[in-house]
C-alpha cells in the first residue's frame, strides 16, 4: 500500500536506530507513520509503502517499509523547496525561476539549466548548485526506490547511495556482489538476497569470488593476516552453499588474478588477502636489506661515557651495551617490561645522535604514545599519522589503507616507541616512507597486547632471529620499590600478584558480585581513594575494563561513573546524541582518525585528531549545534553535532584502547567476563599502565584464571617466514 504526503511534523526520532514518528498531512486529513528515515526534514513531500497498523497504545497508524521523497506538486511548494535547499537562493529568486517556466522549472533546472542565465538573483554558481542539486536528488531517490525493491532500507540504501552515486542502478543490477568491495559494513547474505532477486546462480564466478573474499576477511579479522587454505574453502562452501570444488577453483582464479595468495608455512597451504600479503612482503624485503647490509662498526664507548655524565645517568653493563648495538645496527629492537630502563636507553641514543649531528625522528603509533615519550625524553615526537603525513583515508577499508600515499622521511634515524601496537599495514607504510639507507630502532614491550590491526609485527621480527634483539630483564632500582611493576613482571612469568596492606602502591579489593563491584568502585573515586592521596579524579583517575560490554563493560561504565563524575545539573548544557549523553565537563574520546579535524593551539590552526586522544567537554552550543572539546589541556576542537559519533565517553576505558598510555592512578574491575579476553597479556598490559597507584576491584580466583590462561588463538601470520625465506 502507497501513501504521498507532506511531513508536518516529526513527532520523534531515535538516534541510535533512525526509527521515526512523524506526522503526516495527506490531503486534508493528518495520519501518523512510523519507520526508519534518513535526512527526513518538515515539510518534504514524501511516499511511503507499508500497511495500516493498530498500536495498543497509539492507535491507529501508517507502518511503512521505505519511503522516497518526491517533487513538490505545487509552485508554492517548489518555491519553498528551491529556497530552503539551495544556499544564497532566496524565495524571491526561487518564485521568479517558477513564475518564468512554470510545470516546465524541475526539466528546466536538470536538463536546461543555461535558460537561468539573466534572471535577476541568479548567477553562474547558483545556477550549477540548482543544477547538482536537482540532478543528485533525482538520481539518489531513483536508486533508493530502485534497492528498496530489494528490501533494502533507506538507511542502507543511502549509504551505498553515497558510495556509488549515479551509478548505483548500473553497478547492482550488473553485479550486486561488487558492493562488498564499496561498502565494507555490509553483509554477505544481505548482497546474496540481492543476488538472488535478480536469478544470479550460485555457481556464478563473480558470487563465487566476492564469497571467497568476504570469507577470508571474516576469517582474518581478528588480528590475523591469512588462514589455512583447507579451513576457507570448508567455511566459504558452507557459507556460499556450493561445492568445496567450486571453491577450490574460485581460490585458483583469485591467485592467478593476483588477488589473493598462497604460501606455504611448515608444510600447510596459507591463504592471504592481496594487502596483508604484500604488507608481510614489503616489510620482509626491509627488515632483511638492511640486516644483510654492511655497517661500519663504530667504538662508541666514550661518547656513551659523556652523555651518561651529562645526563648524571649510571648505565648498567646491560644498558651500555644495548646503546651500542642499537648505533651500530640498520635495524634493531629494544624489548623489555615496565622498569628495565627502555626510556633510559632512548634517551641516551637520542643525545649521542644530537651530538654527532646525525637526523632523527621519534614517532609512536598514537597521540598519547607520542606524547608520554615526548614527556619522559623532552623531545619532540609525532605520530606516525602525522609523520607520515597520510592523507584522509579509512582505516578500516584496509586495502585503501595499504595503498595510501605517504610522505618520504629524509631522517637517517628512524625510532620507533609503544612498537607492539603496529600492525602490518602501518608497518608497511613506514617501512615505504623510509630511505633504503635509513636505520630503524623499535622500541616495545612484546609481551603486552598485539596491535589492534592485523598481525604481529614486533614479535614476528624478534623471533625471526634476523635482527639485533635488546632484551631488558633487568628492573633498576626506583622501579624494583614499585609493587606494581613487581607484580606485573610475576603475570608476565605466570606467577601470581602478592597484595599488601600497606606501603605498597597497588591494592586488591575485594568484592562478592558485579553490584558490589559497581559499590566498591563508587566509594573509591568519591572518597576513599581521595583520603589516600590529593589527586584530580577526572584528570589523574582512569578506570580500566577487558570489554565494552556488560555492566562491566565501557558502555554501563561511563553511564555510572558519568552521574558520580559529572552529575547532570542546571548550569551544565548537554546533548544526547545515539543513545548517549554528552555534558560539559565531561570527559570523551575520541574514536576514530580523522585527518582533516582542525584544532587551534596558541591562535594557530593545525589538523588531526587521532583515536585515542583523551579531552574534556568544554561548551556544548544547542543554538550552532556545535560541542568545543579540549584535548591536552590546550588543543581546542569544534564538533558538529553531527560529528559527534566520532566520541565516547571515556571515564572507563578498554585495555586495548589504553595502549600506549600511562595514568597516574588505574581502577581495574576484574570480577566476570568472557574467558577470551580475559588473558595473562591482558592483565598484565593493565598493570602496566598505572604509574602511583593501581586498584584491581573483584575476586582473586578471576585474577588467577588470567595469569594461567596463556592465549591460545596465537595470531596467524607469514611475517617471519617471509624473513627467514628472504634470509635463505
Amino acid at each position: 500500500m502507497k501513501i504521498e504526503g507532506k511531513v508536518s511534523t516529526i513527532i520523534f526520532k531515535n538516534e541510535s536506530n533512525s526509527w521515526t514518528v512523524i506526522l503526516l498531512k495527506v490531503g486534508k486529513e493528518y495520519i501518523t507513520a512510523v519507520g526508519i528515515t534518513d535526512e527526513l526534514e518538515v515539510d518534504d513531500e514524501i511516499e511511503l509503502e507499508g500497511e495500516e497498523d493498530i498500536h495498543k497504545i497509539y492507535g491507529k497508524q501508517f507502518k511503512f517499509t521505505t519511503y522516497k521523497k518526491v517533487l513538490p506538486k505545487t509552485n508554492t511548494a517548489l518555491i519553498d523547496y528551491i529556497a530552503n535547499n539551495i544556499k544564497g537562493v532566496g524565495k524571491k529568486t526561487a518564485r521568479n525561476i517558477v513564475d518564468k517556466f512554470q510545470d516546465n522549472t524541475v526539466n528546466v533546472i536538470r536538463y536546461e539549466p543555461r535558460k537561468l542565465e539573466g534572471l535577476k538573483g541568479l548567477n553562474e554558481e547558483k545556477i550549477d548548485a540548482l543544477n547538482v542539486f536537482f540532478c543528485e536528488e533525482y538520481d539518489k531517490w531513483n536508486a533508493i526506490e530502485y534497492l528498496s525493491s530489494f528490501n533494502v532500507s533507506v538507511l542502507v540504501a543511502t549509504n551505498i547511495y553515497k558510495q556509488l552515486k549515479s551509478d548505483t542502478i548500473e553497478i547492482v543490477s550488473k553485479n550486486p556482489y561488487s558492493l562488498l568491495n564499496f561498502v565494507k559494513s555490509l553483509e554477505f547474505k544481505f548482497v546474496d538476497e540481492i543476488g538472488k532477486k535478480l536469478g544470479i546462480d550460485l555457481n556464478n564466478e563473480d558470487r563465487i569470488d566476492s564469497g571467497i573474499i568476504y570469507a577470508s576477511n571474516k576469517i582474518t579479522e581478528f588480528g590475523h593476516t591469512c588462514i589455512e587454505l583447507e579451513n576457507l574453502i570448508n567455511y566459504a562452501a558452507n557459507l556460499l552453499e556450493v561445492a568445496e570444488d567450486t571453491i577450490s577453483n574460485g581460490i585458483e582464479r583469485l591467485v592467478l588474478s593476483n588477488k589473493m595468495y598462497i604460501q606455504m608455512i611448515n608444510n600447510t597451504e596459507f591463504v592471504f588477502r592481496k594487502s596483508y600479503y604484500l604488507a608481510e612482503e614489503n616489510i620482509a624485503e626491509n627488515v632483511v636489506n638492511r640486516t644483510t647490509r654492511e655497517i661500519n662498526v663504530t667504538n662508541y664507548d666514550k661518547i656513551i661515557e659523556k652523555v651518561s655524565k651529562k645526563n648524571n645517568i649510571v648505565l648498567s653493563d646491560e644498558q651500555f651495551k644495548s646503546i651500542s648495538t642499537c648505533l651500530n645496527s640498520n635495524i634493531s629492537v629494544i624489548t623489555g617490561g615496565p622498569g628495565t630502563g627502555k626510556t633510559t636507553i632512548i634517551k641516551c641514543i637520542i643525545d649521542i645522535l644530537e651530538d654527532l649531528n646525525i637526523e632523527y625522528v621519534l614517532c609512536a603509533p598514537t597521540g598519547r604514545a607520542a606524547k608520554r615519550i615526548k614527556e619522559t625524553t623532552k623531545k619532540e615526537a609525532k605520530t606516525l599519522h602525522r609523520l607520515l603525513e597520510i592523507a584522509k583515508v579509512d582505516d578500516r577499508d584496509l586495502d585503501a589503507f595499504f595503498n595510501v600515499d605517504v610522505k618520504q622521511i629524509e631522517a637517517d634515524v628512524v625510532i620507533v616507541d609503544e612498537a607492539s601496537m603496529i600492525d602490518s599495514i602501518m608497518m608497511n607504510n613506514l617501512f615505504k616512507a623510509m630511505k633504503q639507507n635509513t636505520k630503524i630502532i623499535l622500541v616495545g614491550d612484546v609481551d603486552q597486547l598485539p596491535s589492534v590491526g592485523p598481525g604481529d609485527v614486533l614479535k614476528d621480527i624478534i623471533t625471526s632471529n634476523a635482527v639485533n634483539v635488546v632484551e631488558l630483564k633487568k628492573i633498576y632500582r626506583q622501579s624494583s620499590m614499585s609493587d606494581i611493576i613487581l607484580n606485573a613482571h610475576r603475570v608476565n612469568n605466570g606467577i601470581l600478584p602478592e597484595f599488601k596492606n600497606k606501603d605498597t602502591d597497588m591494592f586488591f579489593v575485594k568484592s562478592t558480585s558485579v553490584e558490589n563491584t559497581l559499590e566498591k568502585i563508587s566509594e573509591l573515586i568519591s572518597y576513599r581513594l581521595l583520603n589516600y592521596a590529593k589527586f584530580d579524579v577526572l584528570k589523574d583517575l582512569q578506570i580500566l575494563t577487558p570489554m565494552k560490554k556488560t555492566q562491566l563493560g565501557t558502555i554501563q561504565l561511563n553511564s555510572f561513573l558519568q552521574e558520580i563524575l559529572n552529575p547532570k545539573a542546571k548550569e551544565k548544557k548537554e546533548k544526547e546524541i545515539n543513545g548517549k549523553i554528552f555534558r560539559e565537563g565531561d570527559k570523551v574520546m575520541q574514536i576514530i582518525n580523522n585527518y582533516d579535524k582542525k584544532f587551534s593551539l596558541n591562535g594557530e590552526f593545525f589538523d588531526g585528531i587521532y583515536n585515542g586522544d583523551i579531552g574534556y567537554i568544554k561548551e556544548i552550543d544547542n543554538q550552532n549545534q556545535t560541542m568545543t572539546v579540549i584535548f591536552d589541556e590546550e588543543k581546542e576542537v569544534i564538533y558538529e553535532f553531527e560529528e559527534l559519533d566520532e566520541l565516547e565517553l571515556a571515564y572507563a576505558i578498554t585495555v586495548h584502547k589504553s595502549q600506549g598510555s600511562e595514568f597516574d592512578y588505574c581502577i581495574l574491575p576484574i570480577y566476570t567476563g568472557y574467558e577470551k579476553l580475559f588473558t595473562r597479556n591482558l592483565l598484565y598490559t593493565a598493570m602496566t599502565r598505572a604509574k602511583k597507584m593501581l586498584v584491581i576491584v573483584g575476586n582473586k580466583n578471576t585474577i588467577n584464571f588470567m595469569v594461567n590462561n596463556i592465549e591460545s588463538k596465537k595470531r596467524k601470520t607469514g611475517l617471519k617466514y617471509k624473513i627467514l625465506e628472504k634470509l635463505s
